[in-house]
């Protein structure tokens, strides 16, 4: 038997439109020059505003009904279930080049990877949902929470956004590592702090 919780840590990396997740760029200031010489004063041509947004992902544990394991659960092994990864955009911008990593426990006494269950919330060309009234009811639920529109990731490097063990072993990388597509999240239309954007992944593994 085993014990495991949800909402466990993973590494982030998460950019906005005007911050993007790589090699840092620099702006520079007014480099000119007054050609007359003389006691003139030059300005700053330019400002420049760097925003970034700092997010919090959650892991959670479901049974294959969409039940919700809640915070602690004892699971035999053989058991069989999704973990699902999502993201909030709750900022009032649209969110580019977003990336989060999980490391899997694959060793004989973690888990099993499915790696044909690979699923992303909504579709690989418009990720995620408005999280409203209903979307919160139905993730809230167990049926209306599978019933949610899954499309299927494709484990390999190609044309979405997962990468399952291509990059490093035993991990789940979404977003533009190893060639991928990169995630982009927009900011909701609705209110953004009760009603953000929500991108999810999930995928189904067994205990070992």
């Amino acid at each position: 038997m085993k014990l495991f919780r949800k909402r466990n840590l993973i590494n982030a990396s998460i950019a906005s439109a005007a911050l993007l997740f790589g090699t840092s760029a620099f702006a520079a200031t007014n480099q000119a020059t007054y050609p007359g010489g003389g006691g003139v004063t030059l300005t700053d041509s330019n400002t420049v505003t760097v925003t970034a947004a700092a997010l919090a992902i959650v892991k959670e544990m479901r049974d294959l009904s969409g039940n919700d394991l809640g915070a602690s659960t004892t699971l035999a092994s053989g058991t069989k279930f999704y973990f699902v990864l999502y993201v909030d955009n709750n900022t009032s911008l649209d969110l580019s080049n977003v990336r989060f990593i999980d490391d899997v426990d694959t060793t004989g006494t973690g888990f099993t990877v499915d790696t044909a269950s690979f699923e992303i919330l909504n579709s690989v060309a418009a990720p995620g949902i408005e999280m409203d009234a209903a979307a919160d009811a139905a993730w809230a639920g167990n049926a209306a929470w599978l019933a949610l529109t899954w499309a299927a990731l494709d484990p390999a490097v190609g044309a979405d956004q997962l990468d399952w063990n291509v990059t490093a072993a035993n991990r789940v990388t979404v977003g533009s590592a190893g060639g991928n597509t990169q995630l982009d999240i927009v900011k909701s239309t609705g209110n953004i702090t009760t009603e953000p954007r929500r991108a999810a992944v999930r995928f189904q593994v067994t205990v070992n």
